[in-house]
Parts: C-alpha cells; sequence; structure tokens
C-alpha cells in the first residue's frame, strides 16, 4: 500500500461514520468515471453524453475532496475558493480578463452567467491538490503561496490542451502558442491562483492529493492517447513529483 493511500485511510477511519460512507461512496462513483473515460479515450469510443459524465467527473472529484477535509474551517476556505474560482471564471468570459478572451461551449451543464458550474469544484481541487503539497514541504507564508500558485498553474499545461481542443469545453477568441491556447491564459491562472492558494492556505488534505495525482495522470493517460506527447510528459512529471513529495514528508 503506497503512503498517500495509508494515509487516506488513516485519514477516513477519524470522520464519522455517514461522512466516511459518504466519502468511500463518491469515490467509487470517481474511480469508474475515471477507468470510464480513460478506456474510452484509448478505445476512441465516443459518447453524446461525455459533457455530462465530465461535469460528473469533476463534481464526484471535488465532493471527495470536501468530504475528505479534516477541519470545518478547511471545508469552507475550500467552498471559498470553489466560489472565487466560478466567480474568475464569469470575469473571464465576460469581459476577456484574466484569463484571455474565450467562451464555453455547451458540453458542460448546468451553467450559470455562462460558465458551467462544475469549474467552481474544478479550482477548488486543483488549489486543494496545490495547497496540501506546499502544507507537505512545509512551507509557509508566501512561500507556500508561491509554490502552491505555480503548481496550479502547471496542471494547466495538461489540462487545458484536451479540454479547449479535443474536449471542445470551451474556445478561444485567437489560438495562441501553447496548442492553441494563448500565453496571457497561464498567467490569469498563475493571478489567480495566487488569491485562491492565499485564501486556503498550505493545508494538508490527504485526498486533495490523491485525487489531484488522479486528475493529472488521468489528463497524461489521453494526452497520451491523442499523440500530444509533451503534454502528457508534463502530466506525468507532476504526477511523480507530487508522489516524491508525499514520500518526503512521510515519517522514517
Amino acid at each position: 500500500m503506497s503512503a498517500t493511500t495509508a494515509s487516506a485511510v488513516v485519514v477516513s477511519h477519524a470522520l464519522p461514520r455517514w461522512r466516511r460512507a459518504a466519502l468511500w461512496t463518491t469515490l467509487a462513483v470517481f474511480a469508474v468515471l475515471w477507468f470510464g473515460g480513460v478506456a474510452s479515450a484509448w478505445l476512441g469510443v465516443g459518447r453524446g453524453d461525455d459533457g455530462a459524465l465530465a461535469s460528473l467527473f469533476l463534481s464526484t472529484a471535488g465532493l471527495v475532496v470536501l468530504l475528505g477535509g479534516s477541519t470545518g474551517r478547511g471545508v469552507l476556505l475550500l467552498a471559498c475558493v470553489a466560489l472565487l474560482g466560478f466567480a474568475f471564471e464569469a470575469i473571464g468570459v465576460r469581459f476577456g480578463v484574466p484569463f484571455g478572451r474565450y467562451v464555453y461551449t455547451g458540453a458542460l451543464q448546468p451553467q450559470v452567467l455562462g460558465v458551467p458550474v462544475v469549474m467552481g469544484p474544478a479550482w477548488m481541487v486543483l488549489v486543494a491538490f496545490a495547497s496540501d503539497a506546499a502544507g507537505r514541504l512545509r512551507l509557509r507564508g508566501w512561500k507556500a503561496v508561491l509554490f502552491a500558485a505555480l503548481l496550479t498553474t502547471a496542471t494547466d499545461l495538461v489540462i487545458d490542451p484536451l479540454a479547449a481542443n479535443r474536449l471542445g469545453y470551451w474556445r478561444w477568441e485567437e489560438a495562441g502558442s501553447y496548442y492553441g491556447i494563448p500565453l496571457a491564459n497561464f498567467a490569469g491562472w498563475f493571478l489567480t491562483a495566487l488569491v485562491a492558494c492565499r485564501l486556503a492556505g498550505a493545508r494538508a488534505n490527504v485526498w486533495a492529493g490523491f485525487v489531484g495525482v488522479a486528475i493529472m495522470l488521468f489528463f497524461a493517460l489521453l494526452a497520451l492517447a491523442h499523440s500530444l506527447t509533451v503534454v502528457a510528459l508534463v502530466g506525468f512529471a507532476l504526477c511523480l513529483a507530487r508522489l516524491l513529495t508525499t514520500r518526503l514528508s512521510s515519517p522514517r
């Protein structure tokens, strides 16, 4: 059993029974969607409800992170991060800042203010993943915030080439230099992540680390299936780096 899995099991036993049951049930749904998504990509099988399944996948990921939170304050801050991420997305599609001009397609539903509701949980998961890594490295203050913001931005190097192009969840008004993604998008991600990671703090959340690695591996495998080798390598590197932080932070 890996250190991450062992820690997750220990943490889950400390939760109330109802919450533990909800956590493992949600995790089972997440796992089924994960394997189904990877298998569909590699087999070249397309479905008419791919967008709905993607929304469910991200929603269950967010729910796992929330249910796995160790304190009420931590859960509340994560919920605030989700609202913050959604707010920045709403500003982005309306005014073209801070990510550049883009528009969401109808693939991800439901939507409010032109933004899929699931974008809130998506931001929350990635920020919690990065904040957990900063906490495990025992970073504090602005060092933790900067590290977590950079890690959050790095995850977008893996997600965007697939989500915007292959999966068609949104469209850019003007193509950029990184697989059609404008560099301004990554600057916007970093600025948004700075605010979100400052709000979240360097807070341990074993389940955020687990889900974050699973999502990075998911997109890396999809990238490999679509011959996006560089994207896949970045995703695998992020997974390896995250697992190393878990290893280094484990008691000897």
